[in-house]
Order: C-alpha cells, then structure tokens, then sequence
C-alpha cells in the first residue's frame, strides 16, 4: 500500500475533499507554537484519532521505520476513548446538571480515571508482544491485576464465583468442581504443563492407554471427552482457562482442540511472565485510554513523528485515483502516504454492526463474592446468564489509581440484545446486564451509557482512508490488537512482525 501511493506523482494536481464536518476544538498553547512546523513535512502516515487503537498502530508503524503524524480533533489525549475524571462522568452519563453530592463520599473528582471501554492485557502472547514491538510498553505504566474470576449457575439456581482453575492447587481447592471430577482434571493440567506445539512427542496423552491427540482435527469437545470430564467440567474449562478471544464462548463442538490447548496454555504461561502473578492479566495506570495516546506521542517523538492533541481537522486530501495523501487543519495541508481514521472520523466509510451497553458502579468494596480482589477481571458466559452474548466486569480502584484508595470502579459491558426503544441507558443495563448487578449491591453510584459499535463499511476502501472500528464490548485486548494487526498489514502490505 505505501509502495503504492509512494509511486503516485505528488506533483499530480491534488483534489480537496470535505469528508469530515469541521470539529470544533483549538490548540493549545504549546501546540500552537508547534503544529504548523509539524505541517512542514511529508508523512508515511497520519492518523486521526488517539484511541487505544490509533495509537497502537500509529506506534507500530513508527517503531518500524515509517513516519507518522497523529491528530487528535478533541482537547483530551485518547479522543472519544479519553479516561474520564468523576466530573466529566457526571457531565457525559449524569442528569442534567447533576453532580456529586457530598454525602455520597466519592472522593474528589482527579483521583478518578475512568476508561470508557476498559481492556485488560494478558501478559504473554502476541498482546505483549505487539506492545513491546510498539514501544508502548516501555512508555506506560502497567500493574498486575489480581485476580481473574467465573460466574457460573448453580445447580439450586443461585449465582457463584469462582477462580479461573489454573493450577492443581486450584481445582482441589474449588467448590465448583464434584469431587470425581478433580482427579481427571489435575491429570489435564499435568499434561499441558508438558506440551510443546512444536514437540510432537508431547501431544501423546492418556491414563491407562496413551495416544497421540490430533488436535488439529478433533474438537474440543472430543478432547475433553478423551480425558473423561463431565459436559459441565469442560464447559468451565474452557470458557475460564480457554476462553474464546475476543468472542462470546464458542460450543465446543465448533472449536478445534488445537485452539482450545493454545488458549489454556497462554492463560497459564501468563502468571510467570512477570513475578507475583496472581492473574493472567495486568491493567495500566490510570486506565488505558488517556495512557496509550500519552504513550503514542512519545514514541512518535522518537522516530521524527509526531502527536497534536486539540487540533482541528477541515477535510481530507485526495490524489485523482481517489486515495488520501494528506488532511488540511485551518487551512494548512499535510502531505501524507496513506490516512488512518478512527471511525468518527470517516462516519461515510463505516456502519453500525451492533449496540454496547455498559454500566459504570463506584463502590465502596470488591465486587461480591469476589472476596480479597483488589482488582480483578470476571466473566459471566452467556450461557450462566442466559444470554447470548457474554457479560464482561472490570474494576479496580488504587490499585491502577483508577478510584481513590477507599473506592471501587467497576464496569460491566455487554452486547445489546433487546429492543431499546423508549428506554433509558440506565434502564437498558439493568436488563441486559442483570447477572451482574447483585455483584456491585450496595452501589455508591451507578452510571450508564449505550454505544453503537462502528466496522468499516464492505466499501470502505473506496474511501481512500484505511479505517479502524471501534472497540467492542469485551474486557481483553485479544480483538483489539487482531483488528490492529489487520490495518497494519493493509497499510504496509507486510504482515506485522513482532521485533
């Protein structure tokens, strides 16, 4: 795609186009000094918007050669993913004109730090790996979240959580698995701690009788059904251990073993990549983001790039064949190979694919039945809710600084899966997200807030723009980065390498 566009003549007569409304905003002081020398020069790429997102592909095409100019329309790094202080929560998802009232004890409004759509990362796999390519790693500040969590159904009817079973420590301990079952399951977990994709010896497995497990072709339905578990046992294990990334539990007869011994294999190599792992996954300070635009801007800064926050954006530039080569801000052109757009920057290249409701509780305790968790990531499969699509929890509180050190953030999401017509957000989450909700009792607050989720249209390359969509509903960067790796390879033609 760059060889592409960098073989076009620049000197061929440019046509200007309006693609977006103009967006109010102006520079600040610091980056009115600035932003025209930036316009001086001509980029491998800009991109518009600083989401999680943006940044990430922004940092990896810097950080492999390319020069990039980031523009952010929006006073706030991280755009319309910006971390949100306690007012600005109450300004966005509050009535209006309400804020706190002292006698809810919230705290002050900057010890808050709230992402919209908050992503843990699992610290091992190609998530790390893309992150340390990027240069983001190095520029942001991450910590261990402490512990990962199941929702499941009991056979009575009322709602349990549990720990992910992880080590054999773990299923003899858990109240979640009959007592036959344990055995069978410890034997599992032993033979995963030995197997090697590239080792074909480790793929022999058995009790009495061993075999050599095709995972390649068998289910993992069949592969649980190899080690003798009960349909319930397998179903925990692989919505826990070897959740499905990035998508609702699949069944298990539609997913291969090979991908479901992958996945329990990355879950359990994660809590040794960094010491005292008490959960696969670990959380940035502050939230991500405001924390991966800060990042991105650095590492652009590194490589000859750069990033400018509260920078208006007029329109697009076009060369006859109809593919962008640059934007105009106040009547000012930069040139560029390629244009990156977050979706509310290219609203005509994208189309609704669904509805995302979250629920945003401030409290001031863990999570019920999560016992000690300072912060902790939970699932509750669709299946346990009754619902097609998963529920996704995150919270966390001083520990990543998201909450003052007394107090609990926790967000819960999900896709939307009833009519919402005549309904407020508030009234929305309450149906959709209803499994969860006895988890957060007694709330201090409770906000909420329904969002289209954006793809690029089946026409959107004809737009001349590469365009990312929005984030989803899940709590792991698991889609996140695969929508990534594929924008990456569109703009460079080369699938990404991690360094």
């Amino acid at each position: 795609f760059f060889q592409r566009l960098a073989s076009s003549s620049l000197a061929s007569p440019m046509r200007l186009a309006l693609l977006l409304a103009s967006i109010s905003g102006s520079a600040t002081a610091s980056d009115a000094t600035s932003w025209r020398s930036s316009f001086d020069k001509r980029y491998d790429a800009v991109v518009l918007g600083s989401g999680p997102k943006e940044s990430l592909l922004a940092s990896l095409l810097a950080s492999n050669g390319k020069s990039v100019l980031q523009l952010e329309p929006r006073r706030a790094p991280g755009g319309v993913a910006a971390s949100l202080d306690l007012g600005q929560l109450y300004e966005r998802m509050g009535a209006p004109g309400e804020k706190p009232e002292p006698k809810l004890k919230l705290g002050t409004p900057e010890e808050y730090s709230a992402d919209v759509a908050p992503k843990v990362l699992m610290a091992g796999g190609k998530e790390l790996e893309m992150l340390v390519s990027s240069g983001l790693w190095q520029q942001m500040d991450f910590r261990r979240v402490h512990r990962s969590f199941l929702y499941r159904t009991k056979p009575d009817g009322s709602s349990d959580v549990h720990r992910v079973l992880v080590t054999a420590e773990d299923v003899l301990k858990t109240r979640s698995l009959p007592p036959l079952e344990k055995p069978k399951v410890v034997l599992l977990l032993a033979w995963l701690d030995k197997w090697d994709e590239s080792v074909p010896g480790t793929y022999v497995a058995g009790r009495l009788s061993k075999k050599r497990l095709p995972l390649g072709k068998m289910s993992a339905a069949s592969f649980f059904r190899y080690w003798d578990v009960a349909p319930e046992t397998a179903q925990l294990l692989s919505a826990g251990l070897g959740e499905a990334p990035g998508a609702p539990t699949r069944p298990l007869r539609k997913r291969t073993a090979l991908d479901l011994v992958r996945a329990m294999k990355r879950y359990r190599g994660s809590f040794k990549t960094f010491q005292y792992m008490t959960s696969p996954y670990v959380y940035p300070v502050k939230g991500s983001g405001s924390a991966f635009a800060r990042g991105a801007a650095k590492v652009l800064a590194q490589h000859g790039g750069a990033s400018l926050v509260g920078r208006p954006v007029d329109g697009l530039m076009y060369r006859p064949d109809g593919t962008a080569c640059g934007v105009t801000s106040e009547g000012v052109s930069v040139e560029a190979g390629c244009v990156i757009a977050a979706p509310e920057h290219a609203p005509e290249a994208v189309e609704t694919s669904y509805s995302v409701v979250r629920m945003y509780a401030l409290l001031s305790h863990a999570p019920n039945k999560c016992k000690d968790a300072r912060s902790c990531r939970l699932l509750i499969p669709a299946a346990q809710a009754g619902r097609k699509h998963d529920i996704h929890l995150v919270c966390s509180g001083g520990a990543h600084r998201v909450a003052p050190a007394d107090r609990w953030l926790a967000v819960v999401s999900t896709r939307v899966e009833g009519d919402t017509a005549g309904l407020s957000a508030l009234q929305v989450a309450k149906r959709e997200l209803a499994a969860a909700i006895p988890l957060l009792r007694p709330t201090r607050k409770i906000f909420a807030e329904v969002s289209p989720v954006y793809a690029p249209r089946a026409d959107a390359a004809s737009s001349g723009v590469c365009v990312l969509g929005s984030c989803d509903e899940t709590s792991t960067f698991d889609s996140l980065v695969a929508d990534v790796e594929a924008a990456y390879e569109t703009v460079t033609g080369e699938p990404l390498q991690p360094q």
